[in-house]
């Protein structure tokens, strides 16, 4: 609507100028006019780029997600860092439990992305959006036609994973893929992998703890 109404202020302040013979409301009239499309102009302004007009609201979403490698007894959330700082990561996983193929989840600029530690078997995805949302139904009149109404703010996306999965980026991944290949005939290992298991037909959930442990200290020694 406020694009409307510059319109018509623009126009108005033209046929004042041009039509009105009176030289006082000639005046009075033009100026009125400019000043409302100089308004205008601030306002569409304030609202594009500070998105005046708008409050800031945060809404949350938590789906679970599974491990991108299935076929052990343990959950895997894999990761690659992205850019050049590295902060901010691609994940991968798996959206169902029955899925067949995994998912990349990649952030983008406004995206920020953690790693929590929770209590249970269960990993999940976390995510906590700020949006801006017009005020009220006047703001949205008047500013709605620029598509700007839950514009995202920013997001924040925490992956909760349980002592039952492990975290492991490529480059870790990789490594402790050529370190478990050197021990395949190390009879310390085959002892350990029989006892885990025997283990996971009892508790699969502490089996997966001890293979967390164990994989993780190969990880923090090699």
């Amino acid at each position: 609507m406020i694009i409307i109404l510059f319109i018509l202020f623009v126009i108005l302040a033209f046929l004042s100028l041009m039509l009105i013979k009176n030289r006082a409301v000639r005046v009075i009239s033009t100026l009125v006019s400019f000043v409302l499309v100089a308004l205008s102009i601030v306002l569409i302004v304030a609202n594009a780029h500070d998105h005046y007009g708008m409050d800031v609201k945060a809404k949350t979403a938590k789906t679970q997600i599974y491990s991108a490698q299935d076929q052990n007894t343990y959950g895997v959330l894999a990761y690659q860092p992205v850019g050049t700082s590295g902060r901010e990561k691609a994940f991968v996983y798996k959206a169902k439990a029955d899925a067949k193929k995994t998912t990349v989840a990649k952030p983008d600029l406004k995206t920020s992305t953690q790693i929590q530690n929770v209590d249970g078997n269960q990993a999940f995805q976390v995510t906590t959006t700020k949006e801006y949302v017009y005020k009220n139904d006047f703001y949205k009149f008047l500013f709605g036609w620029a598509g700007n109404n839950h514009d995202v703010k920013s997001k924040v996306v925490t992956y909760q994973v349980p002592a039952t999965w492990i975290a492991l980026s490529a480059q870790d991944g990789a490594k402790l893929k050529a370190v478990l290949s050197a021990k395949v005939s190390d009879p310390d290992f085959i002892s350990w992998m029989k006892q885990n298991k025997e283990t996971a037909a009892t508790d699969p959930d502490q089996a997966a703890r001890d293979a967390v442990s164990y994989y993780k200290n190969i990880l923090a020694n090699s």
